[in-house]
């Protein structure tokens, strides 16, 4: 039951937050969207510091090796233990949204709410990207790659994690609205048997950090 919550949850947020987003693109609202967003504008440039380029392909059979999920829970565990204790402004906003869609199931939030909590986590997003690429390049890992991984791994625990919030500033940017996310709303683990086996063991970790893939971390 526990895993299903998860799952409902996180997919509600990401699909309300993206609509909440789109919403603000439609009616014309995307430079001052833009401008409260401002700090995040370094994210792309944070990103090219990943070391590792190498272009990555997914194998077709889908499925993660032993080494891939040790490597993506140990840039989850580093990535905490850089941010400290700002990683609790994550989770208390991640939590909070969480709330407010189980208390108004069935009706959107309004989007400045939305932009206003994202607003207040900007300055906090930029050092956890930083506090990610530090890892990826300890891990040796691409982004790519790491991406790949972090969405096979917890599509296993039948949590989506296609929002990007860096891709999203980037289609503001350039005039575009923004994409939204393109697991549906598929609840419960999906993906190949043996990725679920694979991540199995590290399901406490996982579930305790689901705030990062949330947030594209």
């Amino acid at each position: 039951m526990k895993k299903i919550a998860i799952g409902c949850g996180v997919i509600a947020i990401v699909v309300l937050i993206a609509a909440a987003v789109a919403t603000y693109f439609l009616v014309g609202k995307v430079q001052s969207t833009v401008a409260e967003f401002s700090a995040l504008g370094e994210i792309p440039q944070i990103e090219r510091g990943v070391r590792n380029t190498d272009a990555f392909t997914a194998p077709a059979t889908g499925e993660l090796t032993e080494g891939q999920v040790t490597r993506l829970v140990t840039v989850q565990d580093q990535i905490r233990s850089l941010v400290g204790t700002r990683f609790t402004e994550f989770e208390s906003k991640y939590k909070a949204l969480s709330e407010r869609m189980n208390r108004d199931r069935g009706s959107l939030f309004d989007a400045p709410a939305v932009i206003n909590a994202y607003r207040d986590l900007a300055q906090t997003f930029v050092e956890a990207k930083r506090a990610q690429v530090t890892a990826l390049n300890d891990a040796g890992l691409s982004l790519d790659e790491y991406r790949w991984i972090r969405t096979q791994a917890y599509a296993a625990l039948g949590v989506p994690t296609d929002f990007d919030m860096s891709r999203m500033i980037e289609d503001i940017k350039q005039g575009r609205e923004p994409q939204r996310p393109a697991d549906g709303v598929t609840v419960g683990p999906r993906g190949p048997e043996a990725n679920k086996a694979l991540v199995e063991p590290h399901r406490k970790s996982l579930e305790a950090n689901a705030a990062l893939p949330f947030f594209g971390l």
